[in-house]
């Protein structure tokens, strides 16, 4: 016997995970955006002035929450990263890093001995491989 069931229209409605990389200028920054909540209910967007470089972007809208926040350290002062880095300590934060590795350990190089890669070496041969940092 099949049951049916009935989808409320809430129901199927579904989340959808996008992400938006916003170009800022450093004076303007992410200003724009008025921001509502916190805590473990989430934050959300509450208001997008409509000439912010944020509103130009076209994707960030009333009700969209906030993931996170990437602070990109090109040509940053080191006093300004510092603070950057100070006020994150007591959240969650994931780091983009660019290391230099000596020829002999970057796995599948002739001076590792072979091209068998497992483990966080094998990432290590993926960033030293890229093309330029993607994080």
């Amino acid at each position: 016997m099949e049951t049916q069931t009935r989808v409320t229209e809430e129901e199927a409605k579904t989340s959808e995970l996008v992400e938006i990389i916003l170009e800022t200028e450093a004076r303007a920054g992410a200003s724009g955006i008025s921001v509502a909540g916190g805590g473990k209910e989430g934050l959300f967007v509450s208001d997008v002035l409509r000439e912010s470089p944020v509103a130009k972007a076209l994707s960030l809208k009333e009700g969209d929450q906030l993931l996170s926040a990437r602070v990109y350290f090109e040509n940053v002062r080191y006093e300004d990263a510092l603070r950057i880095l100070k006020c994150a300590e007591p959240y969650k934060v994931s780091f983009c890093l660019k290391r230099t590795v000596p020829r002999s350990d970057v796995p599948g190089s002739p001076a590792a001995g072979g091209l068998a890669v497992k483990g966080p070496q094998a990432k290590m041969a993926k960033l030293v491989r890229g093309a330029g940092p993607s994080c």
